[in-house]
């Protein structure tokens, strides 16, 4: 019979299922590989009912298992509120703040604002789930999501931090060898470098300063990569014409290692938002986290569309 004292062995089942491994399970929780089997031997002890198949390559939840998962999930999504709750009514944060994001804002913009939260609570920890492919925020539990674009769908509660445009951009070398092309249908045989996440038919429609539109059939780029960082350094390279935020790469234009091209034309605006996955008791780590991430949007220059002199890298960042 399950009791109250079998909510940490709970815990633990919920947590190697999401990981799919004992291994990964014991690190994400702190402790020992044999302690995590213990607690699973003990809950479906406790249950009298088998939960896991377990072979030599994988784990795979049997029926009682994948029923135990989603009432699991639902209680600890409900503790998680009950200590949101009552960190809500208390001034310093702690416990895990957990933050996801895709991978370039990650690095350019969450990580600071966490390093800083971190030094000025030593009793904070923190999770960063970076990644570019859409994520489950009640799995993964998370506090905040800093992501572009919100869908009009979404359920979370989202703050406005500021907007940037696209623009198409290439290297020096390969912009003068198309130095012919003014509108954007010109470079529909060019080389082009993109991102996976964005679909085909989305790529290339633009408008002009005068709110003329113009679309170009789908072009299969020559390269394609799943992060910032990787796409910059291949439109430096010269791989291709890529349509990227400006923000981006503004160092990279400022320094001449690429031009912006079709300076009349753009593409989308850019919004970038932070949410949280609920209106009522936010935790004071997700608050101030808030709070820490508007002052690092700040002093990045992003909101000031990176204006002149402002520092633009996470190690360039001014110590509070």
């Amino acid at each position: 019979m399950l009791a109250p004292r079998h909510l940490p062995l709970l815990a633990t089942f919920v947590q190697v299922c999401r990981d799919g491994s004992f291994t990964k399970a014991a690190s994400n929780l702190a402790i020992s590989k044999s302690l995590v089997s213990t607690h699973l031997r003990s809950l479906e002890q406790a249950l009298g009912a088998r939960l896991l198949e377990r072979t030599t390559r994988r784990l795979a939840l049997t029926q009682t298992g994948q029923d135990v998962l989603a009432a699991a999930d639902r209680m600890l999504s409900a503790a998680d509120e009950v200590a949101r709750i009552a960190e809500s009514k208390q001034g310093a944060p702690h416990g895990v703040l957990r933050v996801g994001a895709s991978v370039d804002v990650g690095a350019l913009l969450v990580a600071p604002a966490v390093a800083r939260l971190c030094t000025r609570y030593p009793e904070l920890r923190a999770e960063l789930l970076l990644t570019d492919e859409k994520s489950d925020h009640i799995a993964h539990r998370l506090d905040v999501i800093v992501m572009i674009n919100v869908p009009k769908d979404s359920t979370l509660v989202s703050t406005r931090l500021g907007e940037d445009v696209e623009i198409v951009v290439a290297s020096p070398e390969l912009a003068q060898s198309w130095r012919g092309a003014t509108e954007p249908k010109h470079l529909a045989s060019a080389p082009w470098v993109a991102h996976p996440a964005i679909p085909l038919s989305a790529r290339h429609q633009f408008r002009n300063s005068r709110g003329a539109l113009q679309r170009l059939a789908p072009v299969e780029p020559r390269v394609v990569a799943n992060t910032g960082d990787a796409i910059r350094s291949l439109v430096v390279g010269g791989a291709g014409f890529a349509v990227v935020p400006y923000q981006m790469v503004a160092d990279d234009l400022h320094s001449g290692r690429m031009v912006q091209v079709l300076t009349d034309w753009r593409r989308r605006k850019v919004v970038l938002h932070a949410c949280l996955p609920s209106r009522s008791h936010p935790p004071a780590r997700a608050t101030l986290f808030l709070r820490e991430f508007r002052e690092v949007f700040r002093i990045t220059g992003f909101a000031a569309q990176f204006a002149k002199g402002a520092p633009r890298h996470p190690l360039r960042y001014p110590r509070s």
